[in-house]
């Protein structure tokens, strides 16, 4: 059974940040600890020369290990590692921010974070007035040891406090992912972060794996009703050209992140990027639906029962969508009519998807239509080619195995 929610009644943190959803790079899959001021220069410098910038990918973020070994014993403040960062933390952000792009950095919730450095347990306000004073814009906050559960339930929440009273905006990242799921295996951020975090993981740690890639879309499945501006359902670092899958699978998981409107966080080593895998994550085309203004997100719509194909959708802002009000002054949209749809083949074999155009309609992402028949517009997002006009069906041929099919309907 599939189930529709109103976006429009949830609530989100209302702090003016990620209106769409965040889209950048993170250091962990290239670099894990291993990475200095150089690197994270060279990083900027290519975000740049790469186009990765001018097609949206503003956060340079830094992961775990930027930390010293110790707090200072005097303040109590979080040290750097001087050896790695021997100009500091500003002046990294001021060369981060002389490129056009936004300074990222990690922290846990925990005593420590994964890699035992230390943590913000206790010292939340203090690490806020920090980062704020580093000109940080962005903070992903980890969850590794924190053993107390009453704890866990203020941390988040308290970090998000700490962060609203700062002279700078700051996007809050949460990962909770080893916080539920030690207890009872069952992870549902969606259900308390919107009002507290701009985006939160959904699940645990994704690797580069198709496998993997399908366990974060099967978690992604009917809570798209969280997501909205200002709040986004986090399905994890994209793994795309990190060389264990292959460009088909790489297609399908950035277009599928793209229509559930997850954050698009790239890890890839942009230093050895091919045209093909630059050609995927600047696709144009796929991000517009992803940064899409009407700040919806993608849910799962159809999936054949032997679970071979799953058919998602995303409506989309159109400018000639016309607005009324009932008696009540409340306003009410006419049936939208454009979408974006991802057709999804999981079998290891060659497939053809037909696309009924009912399966859009009849749902609660479109009010149903005032005719029985549809004749709509379809254009080819990785194709870039408008493919013509159909009623009541499309097929979608030869969709390779781990492939996609992605579209707009009009």
């Amino acid at each position: 059974m599939l189930l529709f929610i109103n976006p429009l009644l949830i609530s989100s943190l209302n702090n003016g940040l990620a209106l769409t959803p965040p889209m950048g790079w993170s250091t962990w899959n290239v670099f894990y600890c291993d990475y200095t001021e150089v690197d994270l220069m060279q990083i900027a410098d290519m975000l740049v020369a790469t186009g990765m910038l001018s097609a949206g990918y503003k956060y340079l973020n830094i992961y775990d290990c930027w930390e010293a070994s110790s707090r200072d014993p005097t303040s109590g403040m979080l040290q750097y590692n001087e050896t790695k960062f021997p100009h500091g933390m500003t002046a990294l952000a001021d060369y981060i921010h002389s490129k056009g792009l936004l300074f990222g950095i990690y922290s846990s919730s925990g005593e420590l974070t994964c890699q035992k450095y230390p943590g913000s347990w206790q010292h939340e306000y203090l690490d806020a007035t920090l980062f704020s004073s580093w000109n940080v814009d962005f903070l992903k906050l980890d969850c590794c040891y924190q053993d107390n559960i009453k704890d866990r339930a203020t941390a988040f929440t308290r970090w998000s406090a700490a962060l609203s009273v700062q002279n700078r905006s700051i996007l809050y990242s949460c990962d909770t992912d080893e916080l539920i799921l030690n207890e009872n295996n069952l992870e549902l951020p969606f259900q308390w972060a919107p009002d507290y975090c701009n985006m939160a993981r959904i699940s645990w740690d994704i690797y580069d794996k198709w496998e993997s890639t399908l366990s974060m879309l099967d978690r992604a499945a009917n809570i798209y009703y969280a997501s909205r501006p200002g709040f986004w359902n986090d399905l994890d670092i994209l793994t795309v050209g990190l060389g264990q899958q292959t460009l088909v699978e790489y297609t399908s998981q950035f277009s599928l992140w793209a229509i559930i409107s997850s954050p698009l966080i790239a890890g890839n080593d942009l230093r050895k990027m091919t045209k093909e895998i630059i050609s995927i994550l600047t696709n144009t085309e796929v991000i517009a639906i992803n940064q899409d203004k009407l700040g919806r997100s993608g849910n799962m719509i159809r999936r054949a029962l032997d679970g071979s194909y799953e058919v998602w959708a995303k409506p989309l802002y159109y400018e000639h969508t016309s607005q009324f009000y009932n008696i009540d002054n409340t306003p009410h949209f006419n049936p939208l009519p454009f979408h974006a749809v991802v057709l999804l083949n999981r079998l290891n074999t060659t497939v053809n998807i037909t696309f009924n155009f009912d399966d859009l309609f009849d749902h609660y992402l479109c009010p149903h239509p005032p005719t029985p028949i549809w004749t709509v517009s379809i254009r080819d997002l990785w194709l870039h080619q408008n493919l013509g006009k159909f009623v009541e069906t499309w097929t979608a041929t030869n969709v390779p195995p781990h492939g996609v099919r992605m579209i707009t309907v009009l």
